[in-house]
């Protein structure tokens, strides 16, 4: 499981995935990428605030972007996780509740 943006700032991380997951794919192993082009380096995870700003590193993204990016992985974490398929994984805000 790889999770990417394709607006990431710090090295091509959407192409590395893909790189990763081709390779593995050849290697007769099985990869997911989750990926879009507007999230930068560090996708939000449901929950999480945006990093702080920093004057060191380009993260690339936009917080929006970042957070949709974490909320379209989060059910394919959860399954690589839990054994669950991604289908079966509710919705972050539903996360918890019975």
């Amino acid at each position: 499981m790889l999770v990417a943006g394709g607006d990431d700032k710090m090295w091509p991380s959407a192409a590395f995935a893909r790189e990763l997951a081709s390779r593995r794919a050849a290697a007769g192993r099985t990869s997911h990428v989750v990926s879009t082009p507007d999230a930068g380096h560090r996708p939000r995870l449901p929950g999480e605030g945006p990093p702080p700003p920093s004057g060191r590193f380009r993260y690339g993204g936009t917080p929006q972007a970042d957070a949709a990016l974490g909320a379209k992985a989060w059910p394919h974490i959860v399954s690589v996780l839990t054994g669950r398929d991604a289908s079966a994984v509710p919705p972050p805000e539903q996360a918890g509740r019975h």
